[in-house]
């Protein structure tokens, strides 16, 4: 039998209680689902800051200059912008008819990492805040507050009193056991992040040397190592949870500044936080995310300037900032104690940097490390993603009344059922009959019944 398109009823399925897949059958108007339109790309974009042997931004490259590479596999470039700040051009021109630079359209969101942030680390975040704020807000601009923790969210406006009235309600959510470690051994978080990821031996010996003291369980090295081990990978996986958190809602507030006018910043205020290889898909989905809507992610470390210089534990902490900043073209600030001349410089936008792309092949489900450098040019730094995520796309499988639906408008012919077609003209209406042969059908054997 065919199935023809002038069809005049639709197949609909009814969900039954007792048996989901059960499809009852009845008559009535049918229209056809809207045509949709879907494209895969496979393009892999990476934000790209090019610094001179002075530290400035340099402009002015060709797609040429670069060289990518895919998993230490070159690339070939199939997407290049050089992307300049309006701003910057303005200054630099003698023409007068040009707008102002006050007058660009600019959206900041002041993201604080409350679910890290101590509440010193805070108090020096909030008074940078407001000392931006506080300046004024130009023409143009606006700028939005928000949490991770959720707590303060402040939509995004041009009024500053809204925004400041705002910042002495942000306070410090750490979780405790940040700060109280485990009785025997005495992890942290930190530390226990360490041990679990086989980063420091030293952290790890030290922590076995302690179980096997007679203040802890006295055993012995084989038993006490077990011990720390898993002490260590409980610890981390118990703790692990705050780093998702602070990256499921960095995706939101990110998707949301997307929405905005102008230039898109997003500034990290936060002491860092650890992650592990379990969450690159996550990070890979926001860097991605921000490229896509020319979103750049600022990173301003709150931690301030450290005698000994920057600490192996600063830079497990601010991996995350350094990978966002890097990934989108932005900035990250460490180290460093005048935060608010840090935050004021991460307000503005880039005045030079680049856009670059090449075509992946098929995704594999597995992270893949980026490396980009410039051709013949020394004594230039780079600064781009560090790598990406090739998720696989999940498709989802037709419902019951998508696969009756393509059934009905198929053009191929079933032979298999033993049913006619006929037209019934019954005034200015008609109606469908369908005779089916039932002696022809065929029936399946189960538990001694057709």
């Amino acid at each position: 039998m065919r199935a023809p398109l002038w069809l005049a009823f639709a197949l609909i399925p009814v969900a039954h209680s007792a048996d989901p897949g059960e499809v009852s059958i009845r008559s009535g108007a049918w229209s056809p689902r809207p045509p949709a339109i879907s494209a895969n790309s496979n393009l892999v974009e990476s934000a790209v800051t090019v610094y001179d042997s002075q530290g400035r931004p340099t402009g002015g490259l060709k797609a040429a200059d670069f060289v990518m590479s895919d998993n230490g596999k070159p690339q070939p470039i199939t997407f290049f912008s050089e992307l300049r700040n309006p701003v910057a051009s303005t200054g630099s021109s003698s023409d007068t008819n040009l707008p102002a630079a006050s007058h660009q359209t600019r959206s900041v969101a002041l993201f604080f990492d409350d679910l890290h942030l101590s509440t010193e680390g805070l108090q020096r975040s909030k008074r940078a805040a407001e000392n931006l704020i506080a300046s004024g807000l130009q023409p143009g601009e606006r700028m939005g507050i928000f949490t991770d923790s959720g707590t303060v969210t402040v939509d995004f406006t041009s009024d500053a009193a809204t925004l400041l009235a705002a910042l002495p309600r942000i306070k410090s959510h750490t979780d405790p056991a940040d700060l109280v470690t485990t009785i025997c051994p005495s992890l942290t978080p930190y530390t226990a992040f360490l041990i679990a990821q086989h980063l420091e031996l030293q952290v790890r010996e030290r922590a076995v040397a302690e179980v096997m003291s007679t203040r802890c369980d006295g055993v012995s090295h084989t038993i006490a190592e077990g011990k720390v081990q898993d002490y260590a990978e409980s610890l981390w996986e118990n703790s692990r949870h705050r780093s998702t958190s602070a990256l499921d809602v960095l995706k939101v507030v990110v998707a949301h500044l997307a929405k905005q006018n102008g230039s898109r910043i997003l500034i990290l205020l936060s002491e860092g936080f650890v992650d592990d290889d379990r969450m690159r898909s996550q990070k890979s989905a926001i860097f991605d995310d921000a490229l896509r809507s020319r979103v750049v992610i600022n990173s301003l470390a709150t931690q301030g300037l450290s005698q000994e210089g920057l600490s192996y534990r600063q830079l497990i902490l601010t991996n995350t900032m350094a990978d966002a900043a890097a990934a989108t073209g932005g900035w990250l600030i460490r180290n460093n104690n005048d935060l608010n001349g840090a935050l004021n410089g991460l307000a503005s936008t880039p005045e030079e940097s680049y856009l670059v792309g090449f075509q992946a092949g098929d995704p594999d489900g597995k992270y893949h490390t980026l490396k980009l450098r410039l051709f013949g040019h020394n004594g230039y730094k780079v600064e781009s993603r560090p790598g990406y995520f090739a998720a696989v796309p999940v498709r989802k499988p037709d419902t019951v009344q998508q696969r009756i639906d393509n059934a009905v408008l198929s053009d191929i012919s079933i032979q298999d059922v033993p049913a006619s077609v006929r037209i019934v003209p019954t005034g200015q209406k008609f109606q469908v009959r369908v005779d089916i042969d039932a002696k022809r059908l065929k029936f399946a054997a189960a538990n001694g019944s057709n």
